[in-house]
């Protein structure tokens, strides 16, 4: 095994919104190599990444390779899958929702037999999805509620299945969003940059 910290993920992986310096993977990466000096940093992260995306990206033999060389592995995913569903019921084009919850469910169980496949003894951690929805009425408050807990059940169930730490992200943002959250309300803002490279060292 080589000495790697792979981020793998969405915008909040990439950092979206703020300086590479204040991503939550630099900042948890900052803080491995102060135990680990010869750790080296990989961010594959890509912004509006689904997690159909993400199955087929750690199925690349370039990606499949960097996993079996990783020490150490976090994973955000999901908010773009729901994403999609909270667009559709802006414009009123209607989702399957059902579908879309099903579909992120399967291709979590991908990425997740993908990536014990490639290194069964990374230690990995992912994330738990927040509200990436924009406040809206409160009836679609109260659906995009709904999904966002349904959705990590399902992270929850493959963490469990694939040995797998989750890292309680929406628990901690959950009634911080005005000070953790970027002017979008979708991506964090440096402070919940560093939340959550704190709740990666924790976890």
């Amino acid at each position: 095994m080589s000495n790697i910290y792979l981020a793998l993920g969405d915008s909040l992986t990439t950092g979206y919104g703020v300086e590479p310096s204040q991503s939550f993977a630099f900042l948890f990466y900052r803080n491995l190599a102060v135990y680990d000096p010869g750790l080296k940093y990989v961010n594959l992260g890509v912004n509006g990444l689904t997690s159909h995306e993400l199955a087929a990206l750690v199925s690349q033999e370039r990606t499949f390779l960097l996993i079996k060389q990783a020490k150490i592995i976090s994973i955000t995913i999901g908010s773009n899958d729901l994403l999609a569903v909270g667009k559709s019921l802006i414009t009123g084009a209607g989702a399957n929702i059902d579908l879309t919850l099903g579909d992120l469910n399967h291709n979590l169980l991908v990425i997740g037999s993908f990536i014990r496949r490639a290194n069964p003894s990374a230690l990995v951690k992912i994330a738990t999805i927040y509200n990436p929805l924009p406040p809206m009425n409160k009836q679609s408050t109260v659906l995009a509620e709904g999904l966002v807990k349904t959705s990590n059940r399902s992270i929850r169930k493959m963490a469990r299945e694939y040995r797998f730490i989750v890292v309680p992200v929406a628990k901690a943002v959950s009634g911080q969003e005005q000070i953790l959250l970027g002017p979008d309300h979708i991506h964090p803002n440096s402070l919940g940059h560093k939340l959550i490279a704190d709740l990666l060292v924790k976890y």
